[in-house]
């Protein structure tokens, strides 16, 4: 089996899943207990805490831990309008994540809120101009993904944050696909908020990190207990967030190497992409792990089931397919030919992908595409 959907979800690394399952069973007591069993967990939960601020040049009480990124950019963005005062807007783009593209449309519907979509150039980056023409005095909060999930296109994050904080405008960051692909910290972002999931770079899932910058405004989402500070009641994952620190910590260590490895990787597939006569629809300025690519005359899913009997396992972006990651509206952002757009594949890495597993997608690219196009 060759695994290239990385950008839906990671592998756990072998020793962490190990260790978490014994944290599971040996590591059980709830560490807002009183006792020493529980004082014990709470240390752990403290230490993965300390332990992701550090890899992320912040400190730990600006770290919070909640299930998931969706969770997150929800207890973000639906905080957010509760110190909007008297403005109304927020601006984000087109090509985010239906976590935040569905959670606006709902705000809007229950809240005194609009919203604005800006879209991508045909590389499928905005442009900085583009967005910041877009917030005016009525802005409240820009929202923003680091990384496109379905192209890998890098976004003009650092430069848009600095402008917004200048114009004291709150800046959310979708940080998901950045941890362990590009150097991240965000306090150079000037973001005052961001969201991930830890099972993007080789933690486990249902574990989920919210950033918040010390002073930046935000009330609690769920209530109850008064757990994580009192901004997210629930008992906490201490496994989970333990696995996720060390699975960070090892992700951006290894940053550096990796992307180096992996971009050559990029280009190879890049290549036979185009040796095949697709079209790459990842720009230059991407995350080295990605390639999305399109063939004309063959439909995503058709693509994808082809290849799983061949046992390689790639993304789409198809919104046909009620299973994958409804990406195409993306595409469709980016002006691609409809023709295009639906016949979409996402081809996405890890740092355990190997030279191996690359030669081996190449190969079974090159036998399936002809024979669809027949």
């Amino acid at each position: 089996m060759r695994y290239f959907d990385n950008n839906a979800t990671t592998k756990m690394e072998s020793d962490l899943a190990e260790r978490f399952a014994k944290l599971c069973v040996e590591e059980y007591a709830n560490p807002n207990s009183m006792h020493s069993f529980g004082l014990r967990e709470a240390r752990y939960l403290e230490e993965a805490r300390r332990k992701i601020a550090r890899s992320l040049s912040s400190d730990p009480r600006e770290i919070y831990f909640t299930s998931c990124a969706t969770e997150s950019i929800n207890w973000i963005l639906r905080s957010s309008v509760l110190f909007k005062g008297r403005k109304k807007r927020i601006v984000t783009t087109s090509i985010e994540h239906k976590a935040v593209l569905n959670t606006l449309k709902d705000l809007k519907a229950s809240s005194d809120i609009d919203y604005t979509t800006v879209g991508p150039e045909r590389n499928g980056i905005v442009k900085v101009a583009k967005l910041l023409d877009e917030v005016d005095e009525e802005t409240f909060l820009v929202s923003l993904m680091a990384v496109n999930n379905v192209t890998g296109a890098i976004q003009p994050y650092e430069e848009i944050g600095e402008e917004l904080r200048k114009r004291n405008v709150l800046f959310h960051l979708d940080a998901v696909q950045t941890i362990g692909k590009i150097p991240i910290d965000f306090v150079s972002c000037f973001c005052d908020y961001a969201s991930f999931s830890a099972h993007k770079f080789h933690g486990p899932k249902g574990v989920g990190v919210t950033y918040i910058r010390q002073g930046a405004p935000i009330r609690p989402l769920i209530t109850g207990g008064g757990q994580e500070r009192g901004m997210r009641s629930g008992t906490q994952n201490v496994p989970g967030t333990a696995i996720a620190a060390t699975a960070l910590q090892r992700a951006v260590e290894c940053t550096q190497e990796s992307s180096s490895r992996l971009r050559e990787y990029q280009h190879r597939i890049k290549e036979t992409v185009e040796e095949l006569d697709g079209v790459v629809n990842t720009p230059e300025n991407s995350i080295s792990n990605t390639v999305n690519a399109s063939f004309a005359g063959i439909r995503s899913e058709v693509l994808v089931n082809a290849l799983s009997e061949e046992g390689v396992f790639v993304g789409t972006s198809s919104a046909c397919s009620s299973r994958g990651d409804g990406g195409q509206y993306v595409l469709d952002s980016m002006g691609l030919d409809s023709s295009l757009a639906s016949g979409s594949i996402r081809i996405s890495m890890s740092r355990f992908t190997t030279e191996e597993d690359v030669a081996f997608l190449i190969e079974k690219l090159k036998k399936t595409v002809p024979l669809l196009k027949f």
